[in-house]
């Protein structure tokens, strides 16, 4: 007679190898191939929003770089939200938009202890823009959100507007790094990018079915947020929350690979550890706000990307963690009643079965990381030794998600800032 426990592994074994078995096939769709979008008939106005803490060492060169965009600077407004600086922030923002001919441009202090976060400080500036009788918001056709720390391809606007004319109202763009070589920490993270954009971003764009932002150099549409209360997504991951909101109401997020911004990467362990401690959180808060949501549109016409959100936000690795500890913990009790040399036998099997576990589980990341190089190796500079070295970290970077995804389950998380230090132009990144 079957353990009921036994069977009741087995059933969740096979479901869960049934609801993710696509993830191992549409990353192959953007092994070679990338979705490409008409030239736009029309060139349409961007408000560009920056909302920054203390990043007075960068926020200059992020601004220049948009000054220099191989697009029409009349239909450009910059909007800076300076979020509880201690620093010159707003005064070096405003002397670099000044060098500048935007169509417009507005400067704004918050200070707010209480409200910590990126969420609020779009809020604060959208309203700001709304309420102001110099800003003439009809005349804004969409909406471009970065991090301080960004910088701009001179035609990051020029494609993205090919995606609005196109009629997209949501679209990310391609993530790089300004300080990809400067140690295994910054390589690692940015390869994590690498792979959203690669084998995430791409093959859903060329499906036309949804993705999802990730934090910054995204576009949305005039027309999306004039049916929002301002910027109202604020858990941890504003970005996740908003992309699944979006996804549930049947709006469709794309993915604009030639529209490049660069971006600054942890450089220590703890920055990183603080940074995916709060990406982790932010998706546990997004679970339980949106799951409700996401599972009464399972029957409309947008399901799979509801479905794919789902997945995405899923508390997967700590659930598989506890099944597994009770699953054998329960065996070992069981089978210690049948002697201790059968349960020496399992105990046995189990190590062996763990330590394979291990080897196969890192060989597959290291390839994995591997690929992501060399697919990558037009747009990432890294000499061979190099991509072996990165790949050979990666697997233990990526298995640092389980302590993480542990630990945030019980441990309060609040925002905490990374510290941007690399002033490089974006002339300097692309010699």
């Amino acid at each position: 007679k079957m353990d009921a426990v036994v069977i009741i592994k087995f059933l969740v074994s096979v479901t869960l190898a049934v609801l993710y078995a696509y993830k191992f096939v549409i990353p192959l769709i953007g092994l070679n191939t990338k979705k490409k979008f008409p030239e736009a008939k029309e060139n349409h106005t961007f408000a560009v929003l920056i909302a920054g803490r203390n990043e007075e060492k960068v926020i200059g060169n992020l601004i220049e770089s948009i000054a220099n965009q191989n697009y029409d600077k009349s239909l450009i407004s910059v909007f800076v939200v300076a979020d509880n600086c201690t620093d010159n922030t707003a005064l070096v923002a405003k002397q670099a938009i000044e060098k500048s001919q935007f169509g417009g441009w507005g400067i704004f202090e918050r200070f707010n202890k209480e409200l910590v976060g990126k969420g609020y400080a779009l809020d604060f500036l959208l309203d700001k823009i709304k309420t102001s009788k110099e800003i003439d918001e009809t005349k804004i056709d969409a909406f471009l959100v970065f991090d301080a720390d960004n910088l701009l391809d001179e035609n990051f606007i020029y494609e993205t507007n090919k995606v609005l004319d196109a009629g997209y109202d949501i679209s990310t763009s391609y993530r790089n790094s300004k300080n990809f070589n400067t140690n295994t920490i910054s390589a690692n993270s940015g390869m994590i990018f690498l792979r959203e954009c690669r084998f995430m971003h791409t093959p859903r764009a060329i499906l036309n079915s949804s993705t999802f932002i990730s934090g910054t150099g995204f576009m949305v549409s005039t027309k999306i947020l004039n049916t929002e209360t301002g910027w109202k997504y604020t858990t941890l991951t504003e970005d996740i929350e908003f992309s699944t909101c979006q996804i549930a109401k049947g709006n469709k997020i794309t993915y604009c690979d030639d529209a490049i911004f660069y971006d600054e990467q942890p450089v220590t362990f703890k920055a990183s550890w603080n940074q995916r401690m709060r990406w982790q959180k932010g998706f546990y808060q997004c679970f339980a706000k949106y799951f409700l949501f996401l599972i009464s549109t399972f029957f409309s016409s947008h399901w799979f990307a509801s479905y794919e959100m789902m997945l995405m936000i899923f508390p997967f690795a700590p659930i598989t963690l506890f099944w597994s500890v009770f699953y054998y913990i329960y065996m070992g009790v069981k089978h210690l009643f049948a002697g201790v040399a059968f349960a020496n036998s399992l105990f046995m099997n189990v190590v062996v079965g763990l330590i394979a576990g291990l080897i196969i589980g890192y060989v597959a990341l290291f390839c994995y990381g591997l690929l992501i190089l060399i697919v990558e190796r037009k747009r990432v500079k890294t000499t061979f030794w190099q991509k072996i070295r990165y790949s050979l970290t990666f697997p233990i970077f990526i298995a640092t998600y389980l302590p993480i995804s542990i630990v945030c389950l019980f441990k309060k998380v609040k925002w905490k800032q990374i510290p941007h230090t690399d002033s490089r132009k974006i002339d300097e990144i692309n010699k």
